[in-house]
């Protein structure tokens, strides 16, 4: 553990995104509570005699039942393969072979791993942002910070209404406090593979939006010292962080400076927080 400077700063960093394992738990909490609110629609039985109340409306509701069920069956599949469950695991667990788990659920989790892995754009962080991604897991389009996400509101407002209908919800986030975030060296991973993604999938990469990404790793290589020096995680021995810094810095003024005299884009650089656009092939 790194011993605290007596001028390391204590101000609170923000927080990183979710991580991709942590959005598909989300999705299954949120799918769990669309079964809850619309079973307790049905528990009541005083309005069964009104006139309101047609013929089938029960079968309807049960039915609504099933299909929001099999929603929620498909979300946790989805989480199981983000945590590291096989389909062997899957399969033990319906009760058929892992071949049949595969068969019926394989295009589902395929349908979630696309848009991240192949993102229409990219935040300047190098998340993914993508019409494929579910609403309550995708980040609001041209802004990165995660606060501004509506993975973000999704999360409280679940805390907000496990708190109201569970007794047992006793913390104060009891549905966000535990979904993990990236940790600063991991969105400097992110960044990385965004910038190298960049490169590989567009014809004429875009330099503005690939400085955009070194200036931000550099600044997270600014930030595992700040929290190394706070007792968070040691950094690597064998990494000068302070030359990294200087290096992403000097690639980010380098691209721009290229672009400027290339006269690549014939116009003003980006506006700060326009995402970055990727190949979707």
């Amino acid at each position: 553990m790194t011993e605290m400077s007596p001028q390391a700063d204590t101000t609170p960093e923000p927080s990183h995104p979710y991580t991709l394992a942590a959005l598909a738990r989300l999705m299954l909490s949120n799918a769990h509570r669309d079964i809850a609110e619309t079973a307790l629609s049905s528990v009541a039985t005083q309005d069964d005699s009104s006139a309101t109340v047609a013929p089938g409306d029960f079968v309807r509701k049960a039915t609504e039942l099933l299909r929001l069920a099999e929603r929620a069956q498909r979300s946790a599949v989805v989480y199981e393969r983000k945590r590291g469950a096989s389909w062997e695991d899957i399969g033990d667990a319906l009760g058929i072979t892992k071949q049949s788990a595969h068969s019926k659920f394989a295009d589902y989790v395929n349908e979630w791993d696309e848009p991240f892995d192949k993102p229409e754009r990219r935040h300047p962080d190098g998340t993914a942002d993508d019409r494929r991604i579910p609403y309550g897991a995708r980040y609001a389009p041209g802004a990165a910070a995660p606060a501004n996400g509506s993975a973000e509101k999704t999360a409280a407002a679940l805390d907000r209404w496990l708190r109201r209908h569970d007794d047992w919800a006793d913390r104060e986030h009891p549905v966000s406090g535990s979904l993990p975030r990236y940790s600063t060296m991991e969105m400097s991973l992110l960044v990385s593979h965004a910038a190298h993604r960049l490169r590989m999938d567009q014809l004429v990469p875009d330099p503005y939006a690939e400085a955009d990404l070194w200036d931000y790793n550099a600044e997270l290589q600014e930030r595992m010292i700040r929290e190394s020096e706070r007792g968070g995680h040691p950094l690597h021995p064998n990494i000068d962080y302070p030359q990294e810094v200087a290096r992403s810095r000097a690639r980010a003024t380098a691209l721009r400076e290229a672009a400027g005299h290339a006269n690549l884009r014939g116009a003003q650089p980006a506006e700060s927080g326009a995402t970055t656009q990727e190949s979707t092939r």
